[in-house]
């Protein structure tokens, strides 16, 4: 959907609605065609929905990385150089850094905000279908909104559209806190009530997906009783770890092998087939939501950044390799016996004699993609998976002081993993923040390279117990990322760089 991108982009990019002189503002639009005609009919809306995820993985394309991994302790460079992961590898925070522009996302917020505004008077004679499209729409919203205040904490709201830069007003930053029970939470209940249970895409959203979101978003407010309630619906819908619900797209897999396969040929590829209740990635499997990659659909500039980042193969080069400390985790398990599995589905050599590894999820076992060949390959970025939500609800359990509940969820991934034996036991803990950190540390191995461990640690105010002896890290407010510096100079006043930068 190109409607007035001109517009979307004028009103969307944060602070750059408060400069006259703006130059994000000096665009041409990609397209012609005025507001008042579009949003009229189906294809209109589709091609609206279209624009949103296509936005939404521009926005994503490194981000996904960088907001999710590259702070933590999961990663060091496999060499030295002066590139933007390195950076946030060693906690050398600039205000230049891409990573730090939240404009690429607020696009993706604008692009919502027209679909909400608009989709609701569109001539769509299919009420199921257009509720679907708001759904989307609003879910999509809160899912950027909910990557924004993880990232900068407190950041402006935008929930109207703004086509007339003369009606333009530039909104203050609104309290993370307060976006994610105002806006966020509020938006996926909405949308949860308003999606199609047979929508099955996992590259759009759809039920699972909100379910995820919803539980992931409570647990960053403390909600724990909320959230466990919302992973409880999820599991009523697709069944529990041991008792799959017949024709439940959405399964936990508890043959490890067969869940490596899943990550190496479910998202590996895919041509999009924009019908959404047929189901491109695949037989029931593990992923709920993932970012499609696809460079016939969105052109070369969306393509996966996966195999160039964490590995192309056994050794090939790559961007990062396994931190020390999580090599050493690994290294340890493997050992001893029973032999952890996620050592050789997970994980490949970097080098020939094995100093350094890296994620090899992605890819089967024992291969490689030429590194001058990695820009012509897709691969989705997974968002949620099962395990993801199995291991927020254990995190949950332990909030709420059921700790037996907590490590049983936990013993169905070690299960997996051939490990089961070493699950320990209720008395081995003499605290809540033992057991979190057990969870957490399950977390890790289980995740890595998912986007997802930097997160965990900001979530459970653990980022400068981890990082400082790692990259000296040293401040609580380091847990979140600095405001761009162009960002800042467009709108002079009318934010506060974060507190530390």
């Amino acid at each position: 959907m190109k409607t007035t991108i001109h517009s979307l982009l004028i009103c969307m990019l944060g602070a750059a609605l408060a400069a006259p002189s703006c130059r994000m503002l000096d665009v041409e639009p990609v397209s012609e065609i005025p507001q008042s005609q579009m949003w009229q009919n189906q294809r209109d809306v589709n091609a609206g929905i279209a624009e949103i995820y296509a936005s939404f993985r521009t926005a994503l394309r490194t981000n996904w990385f960088c907001w999710g991994e590259m702070r933590s302790d999961n990663f060091v460079l496999y060499q030295e150089l002066p590139n933007e992961y390195g950076k946030l590898i060693m906690n050398q925070m600039t205000t230049d850094l891409p990573s730090t522009n939240w404009t690429s996302l607020y696009k993706v917020i604008s692009n919502t905000n027209f679909a909400i505004q608009n989709i609701p008077n569109a001539n769509i004679t299919d009420q199921a279908l257009k509720n679907d499209y708001l759904a989307q729409a609003y879910a999509m919203r809160a899912l950027c909104y909910f990557y924004a205040v993880r990232v900068w904490g407190a950041v402006p709201v935008y929930l109207d559209p703004v086509d007339n830069l003369a009606n333009a007003k530039v909104q203050g930053r609104t309290s993370k806190d307060e976006v994610l029970r105002d806006v966020i939470i509020p938006d996926l209940e909405l949308a949860e009530s308003l999606i199609d249970p047979s929508n099955v895409e996992r590259k759009r959203i759809s039920r699972n997906a909100i379910y995820a979101i919803l539980a992931d978003a409570q647990m960053w407010l403390g909600e724990w009783e909320q959230a466990d309630a919302t992973i409880d619906r999820f599991m009523s819908a697709n069944g529990s770890p041991d008792a799959t619900i017949t024709n439940s797209k959405v399964v936990f897999q508890p043959n490890l092998e067969e869940l490596k396969n899943t990550f190496v040929t479910g998202l590996n590829n895919k041509a999009s087939d924009n019908n959404p209740q047929v189901d491109e990635y695949g037989d029931p499997n593990e992923f709920i939501f993932v970012i499609h990659h696809n460079i016939n659909e969105a052109g070369l500039s969306n393509y996966s950044m996966i195999w160039s980042i964490l590995g192309c193969g056994m050794g090939q080069g790559s961007t990062v390799v396994l931190s020390p400390k999580l090599q050493a985790v690994y290294e340890e398990s493997v050992a001893s016996a029973p032999i952890d599995k996620r050592m050789e589905q997970y994980l490949c050599p970097s080098k020939s004699d094995r100093s350094s590894f890296q994620v090899h999820k992605y890819m089967a076992n024992g291969a490689s993609v030429k590194y001058q060949d990695y820009i012509n390959c897709q691969v989705a970025y997974p968002v949620y998976r099962y395990t993801d939500v199995l291991l927020m609800q254990a995190e949950v359990k332990a909030n709420l002081d059921k700790w037996q509940d907590a490590l049983n969820l936990v013993q169905f991934v070690l299960n997996r993993a051939g490990v089961a034996s070493r699950l320990p036991h209720v008395a081995d803990f003499a605290t809540r923040d033992e057991l979190i950190d057990y969870i957490l540390d399950q977390k890790q191995i289980e995740q890595v390279g998912e986007g997802k461990r930097w997160f965990d640690l900001v979530r459970n105010h653990r980022v400068v117990e981890v990082m400082n002896p790692i990259n000296g890290l040293s401040s609580p407010n380091e847990e979140l990322f600095p405001i761009n510096q162009s960002v800042l100079n467009l709108c002079q006043n009318a934010y506060q760089q974060n507190p530390g930068y």
